[in-house]
């Protein structure tokens, strides 16, 4: 979305630099108008670099390489295993722990939908019925990924976001094998 703003206000920048007669007020309304999109690029390139750091570092903490198929990262949440060590780590944002296969109770995959939605009749019922539908789609979003139960008391669920269902179906296969099969996930 905020890239999306930047974009917009580059394009309207760009038309009143040209609709402005002279050179220097062109130069000055084009900066402005691109400083936006700059600075929302250059942060996008810094929080990739900062994801790609975590990823890197959870996978270390259980002994894989980055490029393994036992590593998966989506916003702010990753899950690495390592069959040989049999250890799983885990991270939410800046929470991150590594447990044993043992510690692992149970897990599930869900795909929450939003029911219906509200619809608002004039300017205040559709603002009412926006948020709404909003909300419950926010909602579903909590709700969908893998979620493990490990046995820890400070932190005893976790989600590990996974948006696409074919994500979610390959990870619940690897647990299934790896936890229920005793075996290496191949």
């Amino acid at each position: 979305m905020r890239m999306l703003l930047s974009i917009i206000v580059a394009i309207f920048g760009s038309i009143a630099a040209i609709a402005v007669k002279g050179t220097e007020p062109t130069l000055i309304a084009l900066s402005i108008a691109v400083t936006p999109l700059a600075l929302t690029i250059r942060s996008r390139k810094a929080a990739r670099a900062k994801a790609a750091k975590l990823f890197a570092a959870t996978c270390e903490s259980v002994g894989v390489s980055v490029d393994t198929k036992f590593a998966h990262q989506e916003g702010d949440s990753i899950i690495a295993l390592n069959p040989g060590a049999r250890r799983i780590a885990l991270r939410v944002g800046a929470l991150s722990k590594v447990y044993s296969y043992d510690d692992v109770r149970s897990w599930e995959a869900r795909k929450v939908s939003r029911a219906g939605g509200a619809v608002g009749f004039g300017g205040v019922g559709t603002v009412a019925a926006g948020s709404q539908n909003i909300a419950a789609s926010m909602q579903a979003d909590r709700e969908t990924g893998l979620f493990l139960a490990v046995r820890d008391v400070d932190h005893p669920e976790w989600r590990v976001s996974m948006f696409d269902s074919a994500d979610r179906a390959r990870w619940a296969e690897i647990l299934r094998q790896e936890f229920r099969e005793g075996g290496v996930a191949a």
